[in-house]
């Protein structure tokens, strides 16, 4: 195709203004016009659209001139179809008015093929194909007795898109296959591929059965081959890499693709930004994130350099997306902020942009940024309306996953219960539909419910190979082995988990190939420039020498001078430059043994901190046991008791120390040795209390207890006065009665005040009954805990006893 260019621009070059002129514009006019017809594919398409105009209005002119009426017919329907593909359709509806008879009708065809074809499928609506329709009817109207023998099979081009827009896809198919049958021969092979391309178009993507999409594109590869049009043979074979990659067949789209930059490199074409960014999504798909991010870079690149800004979004937000499933969230925000720094999204955006807004959020979120995150998303729903149940998708659970982050329980739930309601009618095998899954399988192992959980995990390790990337592969292994924990169901826990961390560590390894890749980027970008700059250099010196081989030998003896000068001035900046390198070489050496000597106290500092960890949780497992063994003591001396009151002290204390034990045992069990995370805490002790005292009442204990954490100075005294007020509660606070509520609250009353309350319905307090006079062991208890924390201590008796204790 490019040699055929610059054929062509020669032969205009050395026409006279004669028909054969005409025939070199009329050609030159169809090249630019055939280039457009693949959109995305070969250059931006506005240039090629204005340079098709142009040669149809210089064709056009000089026809008239030569009253040459072939060329004058052949300009007009190239000037009207530029028009239809700009979007001029005030223009090219004014040419069709003043048509007739063939021309009218190859006019009348482009248009309704424009809009059957060239409307985006998630665009197109029923009006598109009204107005095609509308447009082929007409030019059935026209009789074949006007039309030439080449134009003939035409006829059945229009059967075959009114086929399809009023009976569907396999009606239409047949007739097709009966165009292309009747149109196969040498030197057809060009309108025979965009025959196959239309076929494309119309079948959809996941068609299995039948004609394919894939089979046709084969077809337009043959073609295309078999008439050495290797610019056409790289696209088709682009589209079919495509396809593999949708279809998770992601070695053979990696070698396909490798083959169209050869074949691009072969003719000289230079814009491959599509083609660089295909290859990062496919070995990001493989976790490649290594090679994904370099050819994500050299996409932008390209980008750049063509200045093509209507593809930058598109390869700013691949790039994010790597960084986003490598976890380097900083890195991630850049790239997105770029892409969505204008929040207000067109209807052609509409679904990416909603997707890439709510992984933008939880980057955000990552960085605990989360009031920030959900601000983000209320501006972005306040300033667009979600177009499609995909986009509405996207919004609803990137506000519910804000909501879940930001603490506001109320609203995450109602809209994840949207979610839930919308995931039953999202489309299969799509990457939308994959994460809507995996967040309500978050949301449900939130909430404890492992069976829902598990059930939508399933579904989304079962969307196609392409819409699942490895690194939501991880992640959804790692939320399955929580539900199949949470289920019991021990083997397949063990099983997902171990996929998990053979998926997260080869994203860790290919970061490492990362690291390497781009070093290597910018090694060969500097390196290139280099080659730029010495070349430039040769480009001057060999100008200077030609002008010199014109000039006396006075002159070339000055320039022999200059040139001696310039020499010992390289040979100075040389043995200079060889000097700052040695000075350059010892420092570095110097620099990397004070390197070496950190790295060695980082990780000996490092080995301390884990032995000083593992013994802290060591201690606590001691002191855990020493205090079982306590109770183990006190239980066998209980067996000896014959005082009632004895054994019940016995007891007490034994509930006492058994507060205290929970506290160590969730140290040395949990992540942190130095803080108690209450609510687990709080559970556990309740369920111990609850089994422990037998009580003919049926006593409910409500429990509202946020999420805090408290170290061990103050979660011990804390669970000792809880055990009190709870163990009261239930020993005498339902004497007689059947059924009882004990409420438990925990909670902040104020960024540095917290506040535990304790309330029952019970009888309360005896009338008479003094706080200050009464001398009890738990009182004191309670009192002398409550001082140790720094706690103000308040008991209330009104329809129960109510017992608040607010500490620092």
């Amino acid at each position: 195709m490019w040699a055929e260019q610059t054929k062509l621009f020669a032969q205009l070059r050395n026409s006279k203004a004669d028909t054969r002129r005409v025939d070199i514009l009329l050609k030159l006019g169809r090249y630019y016009m055939l280039r457009e017809y693949y959109v995305y594919r070969t250059g931006d398409p506005k240039s090629q659209l204005d340079s098709a105009l142009y040669f149809s209005d210089k064709a056009l002119s000089l026809s008239k001139t030569l009253k040459y009426e072939q060329g004058t017919n052949e300009a007009v329907i190239l000037k009207a179809d530029a028009f239809i593909r700009s979007q001029d359709m005030g223009s090219a509806l004014r040419i069709l008015s003043s048509l007739q008879n063939e021309t009218r009708f190859r006019l009348l065809v482009i248009l309704g093929r424009h809009y059957l074809f060239h409307i985006p499928r998630t665009l197109r609506a029923k009006s598109h194909l009204d107005s095609s329709l509308l447009f082929l009817n007409q030019a059935n109207k026209i009789s074949s007795v006007l039309l030439s023998d080449k134009l003939q099979p035409e006829r059945i081009h229009v059967k075959a898109m009114q086929s399809f827009i009023l009976e569907g896809i396999h009606p239409s198919i047949k007739i097709y296959l009966e165009l292309i049958s009747k149109i196969n021969a040498p030197g057809n092979e060009d309108r025979e591929a965009l025959l196959w391309h239309e076929l494309t178009t119309l079948i959809p993507l996941r068609e299995k059965k039948g004609l394919t999409r894939l089979y046709c594109f084969q077809k337009m590869r043959d073609l295309y081959k078999r008439n050495h049009n290797q610019e056409r043979e790289a696209w088709v074979l682009k589209s079919i890499a495509d396809i593999h990659i949708v279809s998770g067949m992601l070695d053979m789209a990696e070698s396909e693709l490798l083959e169209v930059l050869a074949l691009y490199d072969a003719i000289g074409y230079r814009e491959l930004h599509h083609i660089y960014d295909l290859l990062a999504i496919t070995y990001r798909s493989k976790g490649d994130y290594g090679k994904s991010i370099f050819y994500a870079t050299k996409a932008i690149e390209s980008v750049e350099a063509t200045n093509d800004s209507s593809s930058a979004l598109t390869f700013y937000g691949q790039l994010a997306a790597m960084y986003r499933e490598l976890g380097q969230s900083n890195k991630s925000i850049e790239w997105y902020s770029k892409l969505l720094d204008n929040r207000s999204f067109t209807a052609g955006e509409n679904l990416f942009k909603f997707r890439e807004a709510g992984f933008f959020a939880r980057e955000l979120i990552k960085l605990k940024r989360e009031k920030e995150a959900l601000a983000y998303m209320l501006s972005i729903e306040s300033k667009n309306k979600p177009v499609g149940m995909q986009a509405e998708a996207s919004l609803i659970s990137s506000l519910a996953f804000c909501y879940k982050a930001t603490r506001h329980e109320r609203q995450a739930d109602n809209y994840y219960t949207r979610l839930i309601k919308l995931a039953k009618k999202l489309p299969k095998d799509n990457q939308v539909t994959a994460n809507a899954y995996y967040e309500i399988g978050q949301y449900f192992i939130s909430k404890h419910q492992y069976e829902m959980a598990s059930s939508y995990l399933r579904k989304a390790l079962h969307e196609s190979p392409g819409s699942v990337s490895i690194s939501l592969k991880k992640d959804i292994y790692l939320l399955q082995y929580k539900a199949d924990s949470g289920l019991n169901n021990w083997s397949s826990a063990a099983r997902n988990l171990l996929i998990h961390k053979q998926l997260n560590d080869s994203i860790f390894n290919e970061t490492k190939n990362w690291q390497m890749a781009e070093l290597q980027v910018q090694f060969e970008t500097a390196k290139k420039q280099k080659d730029i700059e010495l070349l430039n250099s040769q480009n001057k010196f060999q100008r200077i020498k030609v002008e010199e081989a014109n000039r006396t030998k006075n002159i070339l003896l000055a320039a022999g001078t200059l040139l001696l000068v310039i020499i010992g001035l390289l040979l100075n900046r040389y043995l200079t430059k060889q000097k700052s390198n040695r000075i350059l070489e010892e420092k570095k050496k110097e620099l990397d043994e004070k390197n070496k000597f950190l790295e060695t106290l980082n990780a000996e500092q490092d080995k301390l901190l884990e032995e000083k960890q593992w013994l802290i949780k060591e201690v606590h497992h001691r002191v855990k046991n020493n205090l079982q063994m306590v109770t183990s003591l006190l239980n066998s001396q209980s067996v000896y008791l014959e005082d009632d009151k004895a054994i019940v002290a016995v007891k007490d204390s034994l509930r006492r120390i058994q507060a205290m034990s929970l506290i160590h045992q969730k140290l040395y069990q949990g992540p942190n040795t130095s803080v108690v995370f209450m609510p687990d805490y709080i559970n556990e002790l309740i369920n111990y209390l609850r089994e422990s005292l037998e009580s003919s009442t049926r006593i409910v204990f409500e429990q509202r207890i946020e999420l805090i954490d408290l170290d061990v100075a103050q979660a011990i005294p804390l669970g000792l006065i809880l055990n009190e007020c709870v163990v009261n509660a239930i020993k005498y606070a339902f004497v007689n009665r059947q059924d009882g509520i004990v409420r438990i609250d925990l909670m902040r009353v104020s960024p540095d005040r917290i506040m535990l309350s304790v309330s029952d319905n019970g009888i309360g307090l005896p009338e008479g009954f003094d706080v200050n006079e009464n001398n009890s062991l738990g009182l004191d208890l309670i009192r002398g805990l409550a001082k140790q924390i720094n706690g103000d201590f308040v008991i209330e008796s009104h329809k129960g006893v109510h017992i608040k204790l607010t500490f620092t």
